[in-house]
């Protein structure tokens, strides 16, 4: 080789070189949830990481407290876990296992999405030296009774105290939440980044009829249905109670639940009492919900809070016309009469009207279809929930 040759070799791998140190490392994140169900934050959790997933500028990484879906989701896009059996696992040894996935990282985030995970960040956090500390406020905390009411509102202290003093960001899902949460934590540490949907995911190969016909319900009667776990704060039996005045009306209506949860058996027992056993169906837990929602002339939502539904952004987009209290962020995606129905009141009689009202206005359930989907590709797209959260990582390790 010439002289001129090797001194251009020489120029290529020093440019090579340089190259290579003008670009910029990647920010190491790993975030740190249950996993102990398949639920609306879960399916935030696993949405927003298949998102930061496309994004190069990320190295990802999972701290998960039980193995299940979540687990395989975010295993399913290349990201490792850590699983952490919680059933099988002391707190002390909790923190022992997750210091040793921890250590050796060089981890600048940690983003954790609940109370006793926020807890266990925020502890290696400290202990393991990692500089950011952020979570995502899912939902408002639930009432309790006897010794557990207690015990959650230590935890809710504890959670407050270390948002406050340790946490660099609380990401609320909407600005009703953010405006509740600034009340305890300081404003400047509270954004708002509400929850989204994969559009691409959020899909039935069905048509509404062939959805009925999955259920066993006849094609041309009218299906009224509800999505979220079987507890109190979902207001089932308001739901219920509702259906009851529509079947005087509407005799072929169904009534279909979604879910399960520690309300299942009084509720069963709720619709025989009301006359509903033979419209109202049980489902229990459907890994196949998009399939079921599909089945829906209405989704409603008639929970005394929520932060943002991640039903009903995937029912808006399925086309599923909703009727929702307003409640919690219901309210910023549904403008009445526009992309939905909302209610300010929790009378049954006031439910069951306006289902009344919406089965027999076709043309205001095809406008609220349109309308619908229109907003949540506009607004609760996962690529741009992903970039909101992206700007944020790199403002907080001063990433430019």
């Amino acid at each position: 080789m010439s002289s001129g040759s090797q001194l251009d070799a020489v120029k290529e791998c020093r440019l090579g070189e340089a190259e290579e140190t003008l670009k910029p490392a990647r920010i190491s994140v790993c975030h740190v949830a249950s996993g102990d169900r398949w639920a609306g934050a879960e399916v935030q959790v696993a949405t927003l990481l298949k998102a930061l997933a496309a994004r190069k500028e990320f190295k990802l990484s999972a701290i998960l407290l039980n193995a299940g879906r979540l687990a395989a989701e975010i295993e399913g896009c290349g990201i490792p876990v850590g699983i952490i059996p919680e059933s099988r696992t002391g707190f002390l040894s909790i923190l022992r296992q997750a210091e040793r996935i921890v250590e050796g990282q060089g981890l600048q985030i940690l983003h954790s999405h609940r109370y006793k995970e926020n807890l266990l960040a925020a502890w290696l956090a400290r202990k393991c030296g990692v500089p950011v500390l952020v979570r995502t406020q899912h939902g408002l905390p639930e009432p309790f009774h006897g010794f557990r009411n207690i015990k959650q509102r230590f935890l809710q202290r504890l959670d407050t105290f270390v948002a406050r003093r340790a946490t660099d960001c609380v990401i609320s899902v909407s600005e009703e939440m953010r405006r509740r949460l600034t009340q305890e934590i300081p404003q400047e540490k509270v954004r708002t980044i509400p929850n989204s949907i994969s559009l691409e995911c959020v899909r039935s190969e069905f048509s509404a009829q062939e959805a009925k016909r999955q259920l066993g319900i006849p094609e041309d009667a009218p299906v009224i249905g509800i999505v979220g776990r079987l507890d109190r704060i979902k207001r089932v039996d308001l739901f219920l109670a509702a259906g009851r005045e529509i079947v005087r009306q509407l005799p072929p209506t169904r009534f279909v639940i979604a879910g399960e949860g520690r309300e299942e058996v009084e509720l069963r027992k709720l619709a025989r009492d009301l006359g509903l056993e033979n419209q109202a169906l049980f489902l229990g837990h459907r890994d196949n919900i998009h399939d079921v929602l599909r089945s829906f002339d209405i989704l409603v939502l008639c929970s005394d809070h929520e932060g943002l539904p991640t039903v009903l952004l995937e029912a808006l987009h399925l086309g599923v016309p909703v009727i929702a209290r307003r409640v919690g962020g219901i309210g910023e995606v549904i403008e009445n009469r526009r992309t939905g129905v909302l209610l300010d009141s929790d009378r049954a009689s006031a439910l069951a009207e306006a289902c009344l009202q919406l089965l027999r206005d076709n043309d205001l359930r095809r406008n609220l279809q349109v309308a619908g989907r229109l907003r949540v590709s506009e607004q609760y797209d996962s690529g741009k929930a992903a970039a909101n959260i992206a700007a944020l990582y790199h403002s907080l390790c001063g990433v430019r």
